[in-house]
């Protein structure tokens, strides 16, 4: 009999032992399930990538990236600039335009421009809303009064910029920077501000305090305040052609386009370091800020990496021939 029971006690401790073990895993899989999927997009959104070879407008799901809608473009895409009323303005450099995308209906408007037209912005104004586009053939910002059907749309003064004006923003009070390439110059308001060698790009924060910019040649990023005396300099090699702040500010994803990778800095000027597939050009971050999507404008993938960590966590093609300027679109 004492064997019987020592037999049963047994056989009592490896079953209390089996339940815990059973219940752990159980919780384990519950959490892991809550857990959003690699390509999960916040909220349902969805991105919107240029594919500038293929002369087209790319929308896709990141959790279905195989179902791609293409709109055709009557130029190679560049820059992309939502509109006040949804429409995506895309700047078609060597067709000398500006399209005015309906993503809905897939119609498309075209301002003819002229010139070499490049950075977009939406400059807000008392008399209407007004686009401003970069022109290095006129060395100019050049500025449109949006009424009426886009290809109507009427230039007024211009702002002469010579050295390359490259890329644009506006804060929502209507002052504006930009950034002259061959002159390694932000002109911030009417002041100037100097970075390393041909900045290509130029991102202004969510709250507009401040702007970032890297020299493509000089491999420098640098976080200037609106007023041009407040400012990061962050050395991170890999010619860097892209800038866009995290949704909440603390961040700046560079891409680094010769080095398959993108660098995170923040604003103290720390730096890290993600790869990624290709040829990076376009970046965007999630609308919860937990991802970026880094497009590869060599291969037309879009790479997906978990912003806490700079793992990647999926890398897919978005049906085109290159990936460049991407937006993440709301979800609807």
């Amino acid at each position: 009999m004492t064997a019987v029971r020592a037999l049963r006690w047994c056989w009592t401790r490896v079953m209390d032992h089996l339940l815990v073990v059973a219940i752990v895993v159980a919780i384990a899989l519950a959490a892991l399930a809550a857990l959003p999927s690699a390509t999960q997009a916040a909220d349902g959104e969805h991105l919107l990538v240029a594919d500038l070879r293929g002369r087209a407008l790319v929308v896709l799901d990141p959790t279905r990236p195989d179902a791609t809608r293409r709109i055709p473009l009557p130029g190679g895409p560049h820059e992309l600039l939502r509109l006040v009323d949804g429409r995506i303005a895309v700047s078609l450099e060597q067709a000398g335009a500006v399209a005015v995308v309906d993503l809905d209906s897939g119609q498309v408007e075209t301002l003819v421009t002229g010139g070499l037209p490049h950075g977009l912005a939406l400059q807000h104004d008392v008399t209407g809303d007004r686009l401003l586009v970069t022109d290095r053939e006129h060395d100019a910002v050049r500025r449109f009064v949006m009424a009426g059907s886009a290809s109507m749309w009427r230039e007024v003064s211009s702002t002469y910029a010579d050295g390359w004006p490259h890329a644009v923003v506006s804060r929502d009070d209507g002052a504006f920077a930009y950034v002259r390439a061959n002159d390694a110059v932000i002109a911030i308001d009417g002041r100037e501000v100097g970075v390393s060698s041909l900045p290509e790009t130029l991102t202004l924060s969510p709250d507009g305090a401040r702007l970032a910019t890297a020299g493509a040649t000089g491999g420098s990023v640098h976080i200037v305040g609106w007023d041009g005396l407040d400012r990061v300099d962050a050395a991170v090699g890999g010619r860097p052609v892209r800038t866009v702040f995290s949704p909440d500010g603390s961040l700046v994803a560079v891409a680094r386009s010769a080095a398959s990778s993108v660098a995170f800095v923040d604003l103290h000027g720390g730096v890290r370091v993600a790869s990624v597939a290709g040829t990076p050009d376009g970046l965007a971050f999630s609308s919860d800020g937990r991802r970026l999507y880094a497009a590869d404008m060599a291969g037309g993938r879009i790479t997906v990496i978990e912003v806490s960590t700079g793992r990647a966590l999926a890398t897919f093609s978005m049906g085109g021939l290159s990936a460049g300027s991407l937006m993440v679109l709301p979800a609807r």
